[in-house]
């Protein structure tokens, strides 16, 4: 995979990523108001446990699949990339039904005894329809990603989540205004994925059909070809998905671990009702907003993939270091920044959004963490494009166990904060080893002598925004409406911090030519100007 093809494809991920996070979060604004902090706990409870099975349904193949089908490509064996495709398509679809009844059978069970909020039974169940059509959604966008094509998963990502959030938040509005309980509301909230996954479907079907023409053209090219046995696919495919599946349940299973942990452990200090509300701003505030910061890691990881996989199985380890290097680097340079300014902006953020201040610095302590998390994930892309698939699923073992661990033995403690530093801990514990297993294989750079710049300009953001917030909460009455003051506080705060983080990253050294060549030519030639 070229430089640019790199760059390409995470700009379009990139960007379908950034809108959907951003339809997400803005979705959970009126959630929240609509259901309230409790509410908003038990739909988060429904959307964790779903995002477990979800995993597990898939088995990490979309993964493994697009790393298949990139190599097989690279080798011009375009009948044997098919034949797999075909043979994970059927199990897809076959995983997805057990999925989906094992989802539904399982909601009273989980809901009463794991989780302890028997309002999340309805809310489960709504949303158990949506793993008939995901698992063979996610196979499609593996296949295209396996061929470099990105287009459909961003476009795909975009009409699920427009059809989501708009069912999400118009039917609890239908529900509640015609006399149903909150728990039938919630119900209909997570019943938004199931209208996502129609549209999700509808967009790949639409790119299948559009480019059957070219599969068909490749294939006829292909002068010698092996049939491939449906069991070795599967063999060979199970392999390498297994070890992709469990590790990529990382950040689901912690945050599933809170979702189940939560309000057991917090409730004989502070009781259940306030436990939940807890838990609600843990799951509809905090995690939505630490969502944004890895967006560019979501895409790099879901690009480098590919990429890593088909230079290192033509033997090109020079490409792989320097796409390794380069999309971590881009990571922490991108990511960090929007981490940061959340945690030094967590009011500000949280009083936009929400409409209140209640839990902003449950806000700035998850967000700080996601500068590991969106590390952790493109580390473990490069770790899995480089075969060693079972290295990352070890870690996600260790870092899980840890997690379980220390929620036991913080949440007495430090309560809610007690639980968040566990889940930032396991994400360093997770990077620290991926980093080392790669370190292992081929050289990374990932900051070398650019640390300093990226430092200062790092603690410069995070003090101008902290520091201006102070003085415009002194200045701006509290008279105005919440999402007027709050949302000019923001305004201010983010054209005042972004630009003195950008400069300073430049002047002091913390990103310059080398780096630049790998973003798109307007905007390096807009960047050379300032390391010039």
């Amino acid at each position: 995979m070229s430089k640019n093809a790199l760059i390409r494809g995470t700009l379009i991920l990139t960007a379908a990523a950034l809108l959907t996070r951003v339809l997400g979060v803005a979705q959970r604004i009126p959630l929240q108001r609509i259901l309230g902090d409790e509410g908003m706990a038990t739909y988060g409870i429904a959307y964790n446990i779903y995002g477990i099975l979800l995993i597990i349904a898939t088995v990490g193949i979309p993964s493994a699949l697009s790393k298949q089908i990139a190599e097989y490509h690279a080798l011009g064996q375009f009948h044997e990339a098919q034949q797999t495709y075909r043979a994970s398509r059927l199990f897809s679809v076959l995983a997805g039904v057990a999925a989906a009844l094992l989802l539904y059978a399982a909601a009273p069970f989980y809901a009463i005894y794991i989780s302890h909020d028997p309002e999340s039974i309805l809310a489960i169940r709504a949303i158990a329809p949506a793993l008939l059509l995901f698992p063979l959604i996610s196979i499609m966008r593996g296949y295209f990603q396996g061929l470099q094509f990105m287009s459909p998963t961003g476009m795909s990502q975009i009409s699920e989540q427009i059809l989501r959030v708009g069912v999400a938040v118009l039917l609890p509005l239908y529900l509640l205004s015609t006399g149903y309980s909150r728990e039938a509301a919630v119900a209909g909230a997570s019943f938004g994925a199931v209208a996502g996954s129609i549209g999700a479907m509808a967009v790949m079907i639409y790119y299948t059909y559009r480019t059957k023409a070219k599969r068909e053209e490749e294939r006829s090219a292909q002068k010698t070809h092996q049939p491939l046995p449906r069991g070795q696919i599967y063999r060979k495919l199970l392999t390498t998905a297994i070890p992709i599946s469990l590790a990529s349940t990382a950040i689901p299973f912690l945050y599933f671990i809170d979702s189940s942990t939560v309000i057991p452990l917090l409730k004989p200090a502070m009781g259940f009702s306030e436990a939940k509300s807890m838990l609600g701003i843990l799951t509809g505030r905090a995690q939505a907003l630490a969502a944004i910061p890895p967006i560019l890691a979501i895409a790099l990881s879901s690009a480098v993939l590919p990429a890593v996989a088909s230079a290192y199985s033509n033997g090109n380890l020079k490409q792989v270091s320097q796409m390794s290097s380069v999309s971590l680097r881009l990571t922490l340079l991108t990511g960090a920044p929007v981490a940061l300014y959340l945690t030094a902006a967590a009011f500000a953020v949280n009083g936009f959004f929400f409409g209140n201040l209640d839990g902003s610095w449950v806000i700035a302590a998850l967000c700080l963490g996601s500068v590991f998390q969106m590390l952790m994930m493109t580390s473990m892309a490069i770790l899995q494009g480089l075969g060693k698939t079972t290295r990352p699923m070890w870690h996600v073992f260790a870092a899980i166990l840890v997690k379980a661990i220390l929620n036991l033995a913080l949440a007495p403690w430090l309560g809610i904060y007690g639980i968040i530093l566990a889940t930032t801990v396991s994400f360093v514990i997770i990077l620290w080893l991926n980093l080392r297993a790669i370190q292992a294989l081929v050289p990374l750079e990932i900051l070398a002598q650019r640390w300093k710049g990226f430092l200062w300009a790092s603690l410069a953001l995070v003090g101008s925004v902290w520091f201006l917030y102070l003085g415009l909460e002194a200045w701006i009455t509290p008279a105005w409406p919440p999402v007027l003051r709050y949302g000019l506080m923001g305004i201010i705060t983010a054209g005042f911090g972004f630009p003195l983080y950008l400069g300073l990253l430049l002047r002091k050294g913390g990103m310059n030519s080398e780096d630049t060549n790998f973003l798109p030519a307007k905007v390096r030639r807009w960047i050379d100007k300032g390391v010039a």
